[in-house]
Protein backbone atom coordinates (compact mmCIF):
# COMPACT_ATOMS: atom_id res chain seq x y z
CA UNK A 1 0.00 0.00 0.00
CA UNK A 2 2.67 2.34 0.69
CA UNK A 3 4.10 1.67 -2.74
CA UNK A 4 1.09 1.81 -4.42
CA UNK A 5 0.63 5.26 -2.94
CA UNK A 6 3.08 6.96 -2.94
CA UNK A 7 3.22 5.72 -7.28
CA UNK A 8 -0.50 6.90 -7.47
CA UNK A 9 -0.13 10.22 -5.51
CA UNK A 10 3.69 10.99 -7.70
CA UNK A 11 1.09 10.53 -10.99
CA UNK A 12 -1.82 12.16 -10.59
CA UNK A 13 1.00 14.82 -9.34
CA UNK A 14 3.31 14.60 -12.09
CA UNK A 15 6.21 13.20 -10.37
CA UNK A 16 7.84 9.80 -10.52
CA UNK A 17 7.66 8.65 -7.03
CA UNK A 18 9.73 5.22 -6.24
CA UNK A 19 11.00 4.01 -9.20
CA UNK A 20 14.93 3.08 -8.26
CA UNK A 21 14.71 0.56 -5.66
CA UNK A 22 13.87 -2.57 -7.88
CA UNK A 23 12.22 -2.72 -10.64
CA UNK A 24 9.17 -0.12 -10.39
CA UNK A 25 10.55 0.94 -7.30
CA UNK A 26 8.95 -2.66 -5.84
CA UNK A 27 11.83 -2.68 -3.27
CA UNK A 28 10.90 0.31 -1.40
CA UNK A 29 9.32 -0.62 1.19
CA UNK A 30 11.51 -3.28 1.30
CA UNK A 31 14.27 -0.70 2.11
CA UNK A 32 12.05 1.79 4.14
CA UNK A 33 11.84 -1.30 6.62
CA UNK A 34 15.44 -1.91 7.08
CA UNK A 35 15.82 1.89 7.62
CA UNK A 36 12.83 1.73 9.96
CA UNK A 37 14.71 -1.84 11.64
CA UNK A 38 17.69 0.28 12.11
CA UNK A 39 16.93 3.64 13.06
CA UNK A 40 17.87 4.48 16.66
CA UNK A 41 14.97 4.22 19.39
CA UNK A 42 14.72 7.15 21.64
CA UNK A 43 12.75 7.47 24.58
CA UNK A 44 11.93 10.79 26.00
CA UNK A 45 13.27 11.70 29.05
CA UNK A 46 9.70 12.52 30.63
CA UNK A 47 7.95 9.71 28.45
CA UNK A 48 5.94 7.06 30.84
CA UNK A 49 8.14 4.53 29.66
CA UNK A 50 5.79 1.32 29.75
CA UNK A 51 2.55 2.99 28.10
CA UNK A 52 5.21 4.66 25.86
CA UNK A 53 6.21 1.40 24.32
CA UNK A 54 2.52 -0.18 24.47
CA UNK A 55 0.45 2.27 22.88
CA UNK A 56 2.10 1.33 19.04
CA UNK A 57 1.22 -2.20 19.90
CA UNK A 58 -2.71 -1.35 21.11
CA UNK A 59 -3.02 0.41 17.66
CA UNK A 60 -1.70 -2.49 15.64
CA UNK A 61 -3.60 -4.93 17.42
CA UNK A 62 -7.07 -3.58 17.46
CA UNK A 63 -6.79 -3.20 13.60
CA UNK A 64 -5.85 -6.39 13.27
CA UNK A 65 -8.32 -7.87 15.42
CA UNK A 66 -11.15 -5.74 14.00
CA UNK A 67 -10.68 -7.43 10.10
CA UNK A 68 -11.34 -11.37 12.01
CA UNK A 69 -14.91 -11.41 10.78
CA UNK A 70 -14.01 -10.37 7.36
CA UNK A 71 -15.24 -12.69 4.52
CA UNK A 72 -12.80 -12.31 1.98
CA UNK A 73 -14.27 -15.00 -0.32
CA UNK A 74 -17.42 -17.54 -0.65
CA UNK A 75 -16.86 -20.41 1.99
CA UNK A 76 -16.27 -23.65 1.40
CA UNK A 77 -18.00 -25.31 4.48
CA UNK A 78 -21.12 -23.07 4.57
CA UNK A 79 -19.93 -22.30 8.30
CA UNK A 80 -22.76 -24.33 9.86
CA UNK A 81 -23.92 -22.65 13.06
CA UNK A 82 -21.38 -20.11 12.67
CA UNK A 83 -18.51 -22.10 12.90
CA UNK A 84 -16.37 -21.83 9.74
CA UNK A 85 -13.69 -24.79 8.66
CA UNK A 86 -10.12 -24.11 8.83
CA UNK A 87 -9.66 -23.61 4.74
CA UNK A 88 -12.67 -20.72 4.70
CA UNK A 89 -11.55 -17.73 3.89
CA UNK A 90 -12.70 -15.83 7.16
CA UNK A 91 -11.59 -16.71 10.76
CA UNK A 92 -14.93 -17.00 12.43
CA UNK A 93 -18.34 -15.88 11.43
CA UNK A 94 -20.15 -14.89 14.41
CA UNK A 95 -23.55 -13.47 14.46
CA UNK A 96 -22.90 -9.75 15.74
CA UNK A 97 -19.66 -9.52 13.09
CA UNK A 98 -20.90 -6.00 12.36
CA UNK A 99 -20.68 -4.65 15.90
CA UNK A 100 -17.58 -6.80 16.57
CA UNK A 101 -16.15 -4.43 13.93
CA UNK A 102 -17.39 -1.15 15.53
CA UNK A 103 -16.72 -1.76 19.04
CA UNK A 104 -13.36 -3.23 18.18
CA UNK A 105 -12.38 -0.36 16.20
CA UNK A 106 -13.44 2.11 18.58
CA UNK A 107 -10.80 0.56 21.19
CA UNK A 108 -8.16 2.15 18.46
CA UNK A 109 -8.28 5.73 20.22
CA UNK A 110 -6.57 4.49 23.82
CA UNK A 111 -4.23 3.91 21.49
CA UNK A 112 -3.51 7.22 20.23
CA UNK A 113 -4.49 8.60 23.38
CA UNK A 114 -2.09 7.17 25.58
CA UNK A 115 0.25 7.41 23.10
CA UNK A 116 0.51 11.09 23.15
CA UNK A 117 0.06 11.14 27.01
CA UNK A 118 2.96 8.71 28.09
CA UNK A 119 5.36 10.55 25.30
CA UNK A 120 5.58 13.73 28.22
CA UNK A 121 5.02 16.53 25.16
CA UNK A 122 2.42 18.20 26.02
CA UNK A 123 2.15 19.46 22.11
CA UNK A 124 1.87 15.47 21.60
CA UNK A 125 -1.14 15.12 24.25
CA UNK A 126 -2.95 17.90 22.53
CA UNK A 127 -2.71 16.26 19.16
CA UNK A 128 -3.70 12.93 20.63
CA UNK A 129 -6.60 14.79 22.31
CA UNK A 130 -7.25 16.14 19.16
CA UNK A 131 -7.56 12.97 17.08
CA UNK A 132 -9.31 11.35 20.10
CA UNK A 133 -12.39 14.15 19.45
CA UNK A 134 -12.05 13.66 15.53
CA UNK A 135 -12.69 9.79 15.71
CA UNK A 136 -15.71 10.08 18.42
CA UNK A 137 -17.01 12.43 16.00
CA UNK A 138 -17.31 10.47 13.36
CA UNK A 139 -17.92 7.33 14.57
CA UNK A 140 -21.38 7.78 15.46
CA UNK A 141 -22.04 9.24 12.14
CA UNK A 142 -20.26 5.71 10.60
CA UNK A 143 -22.33 3.05 12.91
CA UNK A 144 -25.72 5.54 11.84
CA UNK A 145 -24.77 5.08 8.37
CA UNK A 146 -24.38 1.37 8.50
CA UNK A 147 -28.18 1.02 10.22
CA UNK A 148 -29.77 1.29 7.07
CA UNK A 149 -27.93 -1.77 5.40
CA UNK A 150 -28.76 -4.35 8.48
CA UNK A 151 -32.68 -3.19 8.41
CA UNK A 152 -32.58 -4.83 4.73
CA UNK A 153 -30.49 -7.39 5.57
CA UNK A 154 -31.54 -8.45 8.99
CA UNK A 155 -29.27 -9.81 10.44
CA UNK A 156 -25.73 -8.53 12.11
CA UNK A 157 -23.40 -11.65 10.44
CA UNK A 158 -20.96 -10.44 7.67
CA UNK A 159 -21.44 -13.87 5.84
CA UNK A 160 -25.66 -13.35 6.49
CA UNK A 161 -25.08 -9.46 4.72
CA UNK A 162 -23.68 -11.00 2.10
CA UNK A 163 -26.36 -13.58 1.42
CA UNK A 164 -28.80 -11.45 1.90
CA UNK A 165 -27.56 -8.91 -1.11
CA UNK A 166 -27.65 -12.33 -3.08
CA UNK A 167 -31.23 -13.36 -1.78
CA UNK A 168 -32.63 -9.85 -2.96
CA UNK A 169 -30.68 -9.78 -6.20
CA UNK A 170 -29.61 -5.90 -5.55
CA UNK A 171 -26.45 -4.16 -4.03
CA UNK A 172 -27.18 -2.57 -0.76
CA UNK A 173 -26.03 0.62 -2.27
CA UNK A 174 -28.73 0.79 -4.12
CA UNK A 175 -31.47 1.05 -1.46
CA UNK A 176 -28.97 3.29 0.86
CA UNK A 177 -26.52 5.82 -1.65
CA UNK A 178 -26.94 7.98 1.28
CA UNK A 179 -25.93 5.34 4.26
CA UNK A 180 -22.85 4.71 1.55
CA UNK A 181 -22.14 8.66 0.84
CA UNK A 182 -22.13 9.03 5.05
CA UNK A 183 -20.06 6.16 5.64
CA UNK A 184 -17.26 6.95 2.98
CA UNK A 185 -16.63 10.32 4.44
CA UNK A 186 -16.97 9.25 8.13
CA UNK A 187 -14.39 6.46 7.26
CA UNK A 188 -12.17 8.48 5.90
CA UNK A 189 -12.26 10.62 8.77
CA UNK A 190 -12.05 8.17 11.14
CA UNK A 191 -8.64 6.62 9.58
CA UNK A 192 -7.20 10.32 9.90
CA UNK A 193 -6.87 10.02 5.90
CA UNK A 194 -6.61 13.36 4.01
CA UNK A 195 -8.83 15.91 3.98
CA UNK A 196 -9.49 14.99 7.54
CA UNK A 197 -5.49 13.93 8.81
CA UNK A 198 -5.78 17.07 10.94
CA UNK A 199 -3.53 15.54 13.83
CA UNK A 200 -0.86 14.68 11.42
CA UNK A 201 -0.72 18.19 10.00
CA UNK A 202 3.09 18.68 7.72
CA UNK A 203 2.61 22.42 7.79
CA UNK A 204 2.68 22.20 11.59
CA UNK A 205 6.19 22.28 13.96
CA UNK A 206 5.16 19.08 15.60
CA UNK A 207 3.24 15.22 14.26
CA UNK A 208 1.11 15.18 16.43
CA UNK A 209 0.75 11.96 18.98
CA UNK A 210 3.18 10.73 16.62
CA UNK A 211 5.89 13.58 17.69
CA UNK A 212 8.05 11.76 20.37
CA UNK A 213 7.97 8.08 18.08
CA UNK A 214 10.71 6.96 15.66
CA UNK A 215 11.40 3.96 13.98
CA UNK A 216 9.91 0.71 14.38
CA UNK A 217 7.41 2.28 16.75
CA UNK A 218 6.57 5.25 14.81
CA UNK A 219 5.75 2.61 11.71
CA UNK A 220 3.32 0.64 14.27
CA UNK A 221 1.25 3.91 13.79
CA UNK A 222 1.59 3.86 10.48
CA UNK A 223 0.94 0.53 9.62
CA UNK A 224 -2.02 0.50 11.88
CA UNK A 225 -3.65 3.25 9.92
CA UNK A 226 -2.91 0.98 6.70
CA UNK A 227 -4.67 -1.13 8.43
CA UNK A 228 -7.67 0.45 9.33
CA UNK A 229 -7.83 1.71 5.85
CA UNK A 230 -7.67 -1.85 4.44
CA UNK A 231 -10.48 -2.94 7.07
CA UNK A 232 -13.58 -0.16 6.23
CA UNK A 233 -12.61 -0.73 2.33
CA UNK A 234 -13.37 -4.66 3.04
CA UNK A 235 -16.67 -3.39 5.26
CA UNK A 236 -17.86 -0.81 2.19
CA UNK A 237 -17.60 -3.79 -0.68
CA UNK A 238 -19.51 -6.10 1.90
CA UNK A 239 -22.40 -4.04 3.27
CA UNK A 240 -22.94 -1.89 0.26
CA UNK A 241 -21.44 -3.59 -2.82
CA UNK A 242 -22.28 -7.73 -2.34
CA UNK A 243 -19.19 -8.41 -1.03
CA UNK A 244 -17.28 -11.45 -2.88
CA UNK A 245 -20.16 -11.98 -4.86
CA UNK A 246 -20.83 -10.87 -8.75
CA UNK A 247 -22.54 -12.33 -11.67
CA UNK A 248 -22.72 -15.89 -9.87
CA UNK A 249 -18.97 -16.05 -10.59
CA UNK A 250 -18.93 -16.68 -6.44
CA UNK A 251 -19.03 -20.47 -6.74
CA UNK A 252 -15.14 -20.65 -7.39
CA UNK A 253 -14.02 -20.02 -3.99
CA UNK A 254 -10.88 -18.42 -5.72
CA UNK A 255 -12.82 -16.50 -8.36
CA UNK A 256 -14.41 -15.03 -4.79
CA UNK A 257 -11.49 -13.50 -3.07
CA UNK A 258 -10.62 -11.81 -6.12
CA UNK A 259 -13.80 -10.00 -6.70
CA UNK A 260 -13.58 -8.64 -3.02
CA UNK A 261 -10.03 -7.87 -3.67
CA UNK A 262 -10.91 -5.82 -6.72
CA UNK A 263 -13.92 -4.48 -4.87
CA UNK A 264 -11.51 -3.33 -1.99
CA UNK A 265 -8.39 -2.12 -4.17
CA UNK A 266 -11.18 0.18 -5.53
CA UNK A 267 -11.79 2.10 -2.21
CA UNK A 268 -8.12 2.17 -1.95
CA UNK A 269 -7.64 3.60 -4.63
CA UNK A 270 -10.36 6.29 -3.77
CA UNK A 271 -8.87 7.43 -0.60
CA UNK A 272 -5.83 7.50 -2.40
CA UNK A 273 -7.23 9.57 -5.02
CA UNK A 274 -8.60 12.27 -2.61
CA UNK A 275 -5.48 12.76 -0.62
CA UNK A 276 -4.13 14.04 -3.55
CA UNK A 277 -6.99 15.60 -4.74
CA UNK A 278 -8.11 17.60 -1.96
CA UNK A 279 -6.69 20.41 0.52
CA UNK A 280 -7.05 20.17 4.38
CA UNK A 281 -9.83 21.57 5.87
CA UNK A 282 -9.52 23.56 8.87
CA UNK A 283 -10.57 22.02 12.81
CA UNK A 284 -13.58 24.30 13.21
CA UNK A 285 -15.16 23.13 9.64
CA UNK A 286 -14.16 19.27 10.10
CA UNK A 287 -16.35 19.33 13.55
CA UNK A 288 -19.02 21.26 11.81
CA UNK A 289 -19.25 18.47 9.20
CA UNK A 290 -19.48 15.81 11.63
CA UNK A 291 -21.87 17.05 14.03
CA UNK A 292 -24.01 19.38 12.05
CA UNK A 293 -24.33 17.49 8.28
CA UNK A 294 -23.58 14.26 8.56
CA UNK A 295 -25.14 12.77 11.89
CA UNK A 296 -28.51 14.80 11.25
CA UNK A 297 -28.15 13.12 7.22
CA UNK A 298 -27.50 9.44 9.21
CA UNK A 299 -30.34 9.95 11.23
CA UNK A 300 -33.15 10.89 9.15
CA UNK A 301 -31.30 8.37 6.80
CA UNK A 302 -32.33 5.49 10.25
CA UNK A 303 -35.47 6.86 10.10
CA UNK A 304 -36.53 6.49 6.12
CA UNK A 305 -35.06 3.03 6.39
CA UNK A 306 -36.98 2.09 8.86
CA UNK A 307 -40.17 3.40 7.39
CA UNK A 308 -39.47 1.67 3.95
CA UNK A 309 -38.63 -1.45 5.75
CA UNK A 310 -41.69 -1.40 7.79
CA UNK A 311 -44.11 -0.80 5.55
CA UNK A 312 -42.57 -3.02 2.87
CA UNK A 313 -41.75 -0.86 0.47
CA UNK A 314 -39.03 -1.98 -2.40
CA UNK A 315 -35.73 -1.19 -2.01
CA UNK A 316 -35.69 1.37 -4.81
CA UNK A 317 -37.95 3.75 -2.57
CA UNK A 318 -35.31 3.79 -0.06
CA UNK A 319 -32.50 4.24 -2.82
CA UNK A 320 -34.87 7.46 -4.76
CA UNK A 321 -35.55 9.29 -1.66
CA UNK A 322 -31.68 8.71 -0.71
CA UNK A 323 -30.46 10.14 -3.74
CA UNK A 324 -33.19 12.87 -3.35
CA UNK A 325 -31.72 14.25 -0.42
CA UNK A 326 -27.72 13.61 -1.89
CA UNK A 327 -28.69 16.16 -4.73
CA UNK A 328 -30.49 18.81 -2.14
CA UNK A 329 -27.63 18.91 0.34
CA UNK A 330 -25.31 19.46 -2.47
CA UNK A 331 -27.43 22.33 -3.95
CA UNK A 332 -27.82 23.48 -0.51
CA UNK A 333 -24.04 23.54 -0.13
CA UNK A 334 -23.36 25.00 -3.76
CA UNK A 335 -25.43 28.22 -3.43
CA UNK A 336 -24.16 28.76 0.30
CA UNK A 337 -20.72 28.40 -1.18
CA UNK A 338 -21.72 31.08 -4.17
CA UNK A 339 -23.32 33.36 -1.68
CA UNK A 340 -20.46 33.76 0.20
CA UNK A 341 -18.20 34.64 -2.77
CA UNK A 342 -17.77 38.16 -3.85
CA UNK A 343 -17.80 39.79 -7.04
CA UNK A 344 -14.40 42.00 -7.49
CA UNK A 345 -14.84 44.48 -10.51
CA UNK A 346 -11.31 44.86 -11.26
CA UNK A 347 -10.25 41.73 -11.38
CA UNK A 348 -13.12 39.53 -12.49
CA UNK A 349 -12.75 37.43 -10.09
CA UNK A 350 -14.52 35.90 -7.09
CA UNK A 351 -13.18 35.81 -3.63
CA UNK A 352 -14.27 34.64 -0.49
CA UNK A 353 -15.97 36.75 2.23
CA UNK A 354 -12.68 36.47 4.20
CA UNK A 355 -10.77 38.59 1.61
CA UNK A 356 -11.09 42.12 2.18
CA UNK A 357 -9.70 44.42 -0.52
CA UNK A 358 -7.78 47.84 0.61
CA UNK A 359 -7.64 50.84 -1.81
CA UNK A 360 -5.03 52.95 -1.75
CA UNK A 361 -5.72 56.51 -3.20
CA UNK A 362 -2.08 58.48 -4.81
CA UNK A 363 -0.81 60.69 -3.12
CA UNK A 364 1.57 63.47 -4.51
CA UNK A 365 5.18 63.74 -4.58
CA UNK A 366 5.19 67.03 -2.65
CA UNK A 367 2.35 65.57 -0.08
CA UNK A 368 4.62 62.63 0.30
CA UNK A 369 7.91 64.29 0.95
CA UNK A 370 6.57 66.98 3.45
CA UNK A 371 4.71 63.84 5.38
CA UNK A 372 8.32 62.05 5.29
CA UNK A 373 9.96 65.25 6.73
CA UNK A 374 7.51 65.52 9.60
CA UNK A 375 7.79 61.79 10.78
CA UNK A 376 11.63 62.28 10.58
CA UNK A 377 10.93 65.41 12.86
Amino acid sequence: MTLIERRVVAKMQGRLGPNRAGPFGMLQPVADAVKMAFKEQLVPAQAKKMIYLVAPIISVVVALSAFAVVPIGNTWTNCHQHVCGPWDPLISDINVGLLWILSISSLSVYGIVLGGWASGNRYSLLGSLRSAAQMVSYETSLGLALSGTLMWAGTLSMVGIVQAQRDQHIWFVLAQPLGFVIYIIAAIAEVNRAPFDLPEAEQELTAGYLTEYSGLRWSLYQMSEYINMITVSAVAATLFFGGWSLFGLERFPVASILILLVKMAFFLFLFIWIRATLPRIRYDRLMRLGWQLLLPLAVLNVIISATVVALGLPWWVNGIIGLAIIAAVLLLVRRRTHEEQVPVSTQGKLLPSSVRLAKFEPVAASEALSTAQDVTT
